[in-house]
């Protein structure tokens, strides 16, 4: 009969949505309840010849019903991202994810059909992990790895859009920043010194250099050239699973700092005790040491857990004549009842802020301070540490005023 215009879906369109980006979708069959054509899509980059190739494969593909993204998991889409994330990611960032998944995501989530997933089931995942005492930022940290997995749902075409874009996750809340002042840098590097010379050096030089803790575990002799006062920042060590792994820097560029003679004596001193303590020990030191190592040959890294650990409890032996003092008096006070002055709430990542902080309100520029300390880009610099530039503000006002007149 004519007239009577066909209803036969296509079995594959393909539409490219930028320059070389095309977006490949092959028919599945009609959805049960409502009728509508349900589709497999899948992102393409490359040529309109190769997009052709490969809708091509699609449509075989699900025709062989080896495509079948209405039954899939959430908790089946952590475990493929998961695998297909070891490879480019490190190893630390993998462990760390893994342990996130298996801590909330699975036993929240992981249960749902993927294609079921909703917004709102997502926002009560996150509430109740609010209510379990969860930070805004650890939540968000969940968030970002059920978001990362739903987006390569989508360009693996199990799912048409992810649901995380839907969902509405805690801002992450930025702590003010706590900076220890020069002489209490210099008091910490003195206290460590008599019982823990590994890390008074890594204190010393995480000052002096503002290096990443990873970075400055990853050290090792032959980084450094002491006769011109130099050192090479070109790797981090991690840990994950209990066993170190060498890699990258975390922007995965190497980069070359001074020393000025405080850092270099720092490191002079650091070689005549390794040298000592190898002697000591008849265990002659490796071809290439480790500039901070807890084995007499130097022959290992130190775990940079280590230092956080070692750094934190050093900060509660600095606070501790002020805390028996207030004992004497409050049998019952805790760190919190100490006066601001006499509280050592440091961690060991914010001898890195020192570093910059110190740099920026000297007036260094701000481009010269995101290279020395491995910033991806200065504008992240300036975000991050606009509290340094105020008294710098100050002086350029006072620039100002001595050359303008207006008598």
């Amino acid at each position: 009969m004519a007239g009577i215009a066909s209803t036969k879906i296509q079995p594959g369109t393909m539409r490219e949505r930028s320059p070389g980006h095309w977006e490949l979708r092959a028919f599945i069959g009609r959805d049960p309840k409502s009728g509508k054509p349900r589709q497999a899509t899948r992102s393409f980059h490359g040529t309109e010849k190769a997009a052709g190739k490969a809708l091509s494969a699609l449509v075989a593909e699900v025709e062989a019903g080896r495509f079948n993204r209405s039954s899939a998991t959430v908790g089946q889409l952590l475990d493929k991202w998961l695998e297909a994330t070891t490879v480019s990611q490190r190893p630390r960032t993998v462990y760390e994810n893994r342990r996130k998944i298996e801590g909330r995501l699975r036993p929240a989530l992981g249960d749902v059909r993927l294609d079921k997933l909703e917004a709102d089931a997502i926002d009560a995942a996150y509430r109740g992990w609010l209510a379990d005492g969860l930070s805004a930022s650890t939540v968000h940290k969940y968030h970002s790895i059920l978001s990362a997995a739903c987006r390569q749902a989508v360009k693996w075409g199990w799912i048409d859009r992810a649901p995380t874009d839907r969902a509405s996750p805690p801002s992450p809340v930025r702590k003010d920043m706590v900076v220890p002042t020069p002489e209490q840098l210099s008091a910490l590097v003195k206290a460590a010194d008599e019982d823990d010379p590994v890390l008074a050096t890594a204190i010393a030089l995480a000052g002096l250099t503002g290096a990443r803790r990873g970075e400055l575990v990853a050290l090792r002799w032959s980084d450094l050239d002491l006769a011109i006062g130099r050192v090479r920042i070109a790797r981090s060590l991690t840990v994950a699973g209990g066993e170190q792994h060498t890699g990258p820097t975390k922007t995965h560029q190497s980069r070359d700092l001074a020393l000025e003679p405080l850092g270099v004596t720092v490191l002079r001193r650091r070689w005549d005790y390794m040298v000592a303590l190898s002697n000591e020990a008849e265990s002659p030191l490796v071809e290439d040491p480790y500039v901070l190592s807890y084995n007499a040959n130097g022959a290992t890294a130190a775990n940079p857990d280590t230092l956080t650990h070692g750094f934190a409890a050093l900060c509660v032996q600095m606070e501790k004549p002020a805390l028996d003092r207030l004992r004497e008096a409050k049998p019952k006070a805790t760190r919190s009842d100490l006066a601001p002055g006499q509280r050592w709430p440091f961690r060991f990542h914010d001898l890195r802020h020192f570093s910059v902080t110190i740099l920026i309100a000297a007036g260094v520029d701000v481009r010269t301070v995101a290279e020395r300390h491995g910033h991806a880009r200065a504008t992240m610099t300036l975000d991050r540490y606009a509290h340094a530039l105020p008294e710098r503000d100050r002086e350029a006002a006072g620039v100002l005023e001595s050359v303008l007149t207006f008598d």
